[in-house]
């Protein structure tokens, strides 16, 4: 993909948790067994047990794409770059999916989409990797700017999310 996102911080985003219920190791190889009862026939009671394995399956485009920088003396390399950059205010949607591209929720997409990828997710829902395979992609993700911003960015090759309180979150580049 063209752009690509670097993340600096995560804003919080406020959350409900969902109530936990069930406690289970979802590492490979943990296994979970079940019964299988009988219905309406027989009384309910376990007629045989199977077991299934359970595994982590694999991301869209083979590899999850984690765009987050680590907190030390990286991120404070990236906002000492961002400090020069033009900055482009997100609104709330778009930085949701700032968050939605830096934790891999849509891999294989390294940052918001270019036109060819807009394109293909508008007409065919998905999207044609550069390798030949097909990612299911039916919903395009884009950061809709206008002329003023347009004209503020220029030429550069770089320039800075921020979010409505002005607050550095993401360096977007080419």
């Amino acid at each position: 993909m063209a752009s690509t996102a670097t993340f600096l911080a995560k804003t919080p985003i406020p959350t409900t948790p969902f109530p936990k219920t069930l406690k289970f190791d979802p590492s490979p190889g943990s296994r979970l067994s079940f019964s299988l009862l009988a219905g309406g026939r027989r009384p309910a009671r376990a007629i045989r047990s199977r077991r299934i394995a359970c595994a982590l399956i694999k991301p869209d485009g083979g590899q999850l794409v984690d765009l987050v920088v680590p907190a030390g003396l990286a991120r404070e390399g990236r906002r000492r770059e961002a400090a020069a950059l033009p900055k482009v205010g997100l609104s709330r949607v778009d930085l949701e999916w700032v968050h939605v591209l830096s934790e891999g929720w849509a891999s294989p997409l390294r940052g918001f989409m270019r036109e060819s990828e807009f394109l293909q997710a508008l007409h065919f829902n998905s999207l044609r990797l550069p390798d030949g395979s097909v990612v299911n992609m039916s919903i395009p993700i884009v950061l809709a700017i206008d002329d003023t911003q347009k004209k503020a960015i220029g030429n550069q090759r770089k320039v800075a999310l921020v979010d409505t309180n002005n607050k550095l979150v993401a360096i977007l580049s080419e």
